[in-house]
């Protein structure tokens, strides 16, 4: 009668090995779903006036032939099936996030489209930058009415002054500019000030971190790359 088979001690520890690597591994394995869309913004500006014109593109790479697009706005789909959606004359009700994607890719980074009802407004590409990026601020009026006598504030301090509008331009940010901004310019004969816009730098600090979490990331799965071909090489060597 043939007695009980026991694994010894190599076959054990090859078969812990194992497992402990397929754990490991899962996921980093789960990570590596469909690409991601890429939703741009044209003009640049994630807060408009209404009746102001904004065209939205979904971007999708390594995804080549036809693909029928899907839009979300604020949650709810869009019965719009192009890879861009244009906005001609922005409302109240068109404020809010969007999102876009296909069959192929998982949905987009999401875009906040931010509308006001007001004469005069200051516009940003992002509210956050970090150090070193360049910003643009736009003094932007309601129709595009001929603006003049601008001037930029930061803090309350006067920035910049223009007969006729320009934007302001800043290249390279660094953490003194973070603070509350706005313009101020006349339509007419009438002086008009915009509402503030709360702009953040962020420094160095965030960016190491950035760095030390894909340095971690690229270190763990180099370990367990070691791993797996340890645990092979273990076992194919039994």
């Amino acid at each position: 009668m043939r007695g009980l088979w026991v694994p010894d001690g190599v076959t054990t520890t090859c078969s812990v090995l194992l497992w402990v690597t397929l754990l490991c591994l899962a996921p980093v394995i789960r990570s590596n779903g469909p690409p991601r869309a890429v939703l741009t913004l044209q003009p640049p500006w994630i807060n408009v006036l209404e009746e102001d014109s904004v065209t939205l593109t979904c971007e999708v790479f390594q995804t080549p032939g036809n693909h029928s697009f899907k839009w979300l706005h604020n949650g709810s789909p869009l019965s719009i099936h192009q890879d861009s959606y244009t906005i001609p004359a922005v409302h109240m009700e068109n404020r809010g996030e969007y999102q876009c994607g296909t069959e192929h890719t998982a949905l987009s980074n999401s875009v906040k489209l931010q509308v006001y009802l007001d004469w005069l407004l200051l516009q940003v590409e992002r509210l956050k930058y970090m150090e070193g990026d360049t910003m643009i601020l736009r003094c932007h009026s309601w129709k595009n009415n001929t603006l003049r006598k601008v001037t930029y504030y930061h803090n309350d301090n006067a920035l910049k002054f223009h007969n006729e509008i320009f934007d302001y331009i800043v290249s390279p940010v660094n953490h003194t500019h973070s603070g509350s901004y706005f313009c101020k310019g006349n339509i007419g004969n009438t002086t008009y000030l915009s509402a503030p816009v709360v702009i953040t730098i962020q420094g160095s600090v965030e960016k190491l971190s950035t760095w030390m979490v894909v340095i971690i990331v690229f270190v763990l799965v180099v370990a367990i790359a070691v791993i797996a071909a340890a645990t092979a090489t273990l076992c194919y060597c039994k």
